[in-house]
């Protein structure tokens, strides 16, 4: 089962967007990923949660993301 989860800001969303995607992914996916809009671009993660929890693949990317979006 997949799903998708968003969030919209005018604050950054950072968290709330990763908090959200862990909470849903016990759903059973194989892959998961986040992507945020700065300003100028998109920066994207995806990973294989085959293997582990989302948490442990997403977490050393956070640091990469900053978004909101208005």
């Amino acid at each position: 089962m997949g799903g998708m989860f968003g969030v919209v800001s005018r604050k950054d969303c950072v968290t709330d967007l990763f908090f959200g995607i862990d909470y849903h992914s016990h759903l059973g996916t194989k892959k998961a990923g986040m992507a945020f809009y700065n300003g100028a671009d998109f920066v994207r993660s995806i990973h294989s949660i085959e293997s582990a929890y989302f948490r442990n693949k997403f977490e050393p990317d956070l640091e990469r993301f900053m978004g909101s979006f208005l």
